[in-house]
Formats: structure tokens, C-alpha cells, sequence
């Protein structure tokens, strides 16, 4: 698994991609709750930053560059047990 926060231009980030690995979602259900994500355009520009990777079929496919801030907004909606254990919280 990669490291789930990188430092780019002195600022903690992380990527989608990653997100999606650390909790064992689909990339493109990772994708989808960003999109969705109910907060101002101010934030979402602020700490989500759309990139791009290359495939396994050697394709460009979206990606979004996420700041602290961005990712725990992000993964406090996140649900399962892989969340549980990143919130703190117990579960079976």
C-alpha cells in the first residue's frame, strides 16, 4: 500500500487513489463522493485538486490531489469498517 500522505509544496496531501486503496472503495465510487460532497466551492477548490494518473491500459483517467483538511472532510462521511477504525470508533 502507498503512504497515505505525501508532502508537495510544503502542504500534507493524498490522493484519491489512495483514499480509495486505505479504505478499500472502488476508485470511482471515491471519485463520485467528491463530486457530491456538499461544501462550499471555495473548500472544494482549496482542497481538492483534480489530476490525472495512467491506467493499467496506459489511459489518462481523473484523479483528485486532496489536502488534510479535504481528506477528513471527505472520509468522516465514509461508512464500513475501515472507516470505524479511522473515526476511532469501535465495531464487530
Amino acid at each position: 500500500m502507498n503512504p497515505l500522505v505525501s508532502i508537495t509544496d510544503q502542504k500534507a496531501v493524498t490522493s484519491s487513489l489512495i483514499i480509495a486503496e486505505a479504505f478499500d472503495k472502488k476508485h470511482l465510487h471515491v471519485l463520485r463522493t467528491i463530486r457530491e460532497l456538499e461544501c462550499s466551492e471555495e473548500f472544494n477548490q482549496s482542497n481538492f485538486g483534480l489530476i490525472s494518473y495512467i491506467d493499467d491500459r496506459n489511459r489518462p483517467q481523473p484523479a483528485y490531489q486532496i489536502t488534510r483538511d479535504g481528506f477528513t472532510f471527505l472520509a468522516m462521511g465514509f461508512t464500513g469498517a475501515k472507516a470505524a477504525e479511522f473515526k476511532g470508533g469501535n465495531h464487530a
